[in-house]
């Protein structure tokens, strides 16, 4: 009896735990990645290759995970993954940014200026590097574009808010070559 006590107890403890993190999986938010931009490796045996580069990845309730991807180099694609090693959490700020105009009309030029808010997101931690065999740590950094969230600009105002971006610096090396990897393009595409 106790024994059938104990197993009817363990098997409801599981049951219910399944149905705390299926419902815990249910609330969260995710999201897609996308970032392009080109990548650049230097070898310490000389030489030094280029190309474009794409990697898509999740956000999850803020938190980026691992992406995935290739670089197209001139001879060959070479397989590219980049995992965080610990949590980014992107910080979101607001910023004031000023703003101006000159309209004119027959009575000649009126100045106008002003100032809106603005808000970006931005983060960067360190990860674990791969590209094709050569592995390495390193860091990434991304950046959104700012957008208008109050007082935005009216048309024809000239202003300067903060642009997105993403980069990763790294040193990789395997048994066969060895030197720096580096990667950066334009604010990553969430959705």
């Amino acid at each position: 009896m106790r024994k059938l006590v104990l197993t009817a107890t363990l098997a409801l403890s599981v049951v219910f735990s399944f149905g705390q993190s299926t419902a815990l999986a249910a609330s969260s938010t995710s999201q897609t990645v996308d970032v392009t931009g080109y990548a650049n490796f230097s070898s310490i045996l000389g030489g030094n290759i280029s190309g474009p580069v794409a990697l898509s990845g999740s956000l999850s309730d803020g938190q980026l995970g691992t992406l995935h991807g290739s670089a197209n180099f001139p001879l060959r694609d070479e397989k590219v993954t980049v995992a965080p090693t610990t949590s980014i959490v992107l910080t979101t700020e607001q910023m004031n940014v000023g703003w101006y105009r000159y309209t004119c009309g027959q009575f000649g030029c009126i100045y106008e200026n002003g100032m809106s808010v603005f808000e970006r997101s931005y983060g960067s931690a360190p990860v674990d590097i791969r590209l094709g065999s050569l592995k390495g740590n390193g860091t990434l950094s991304l950046g959104t574009n700012s957008t208008c969230i109050a007082a935005c600009p009216p048309p024809g105002a000239y202003w300067y808010a903060p642009t997105g971006y993403w980069q990763v610096q790294s040193a990789v090396l395997s048994s066969q070559d060895a030197g720096g990897f580096s990667m950066n393009g334009p604010a990553p595409t969430i959705h």
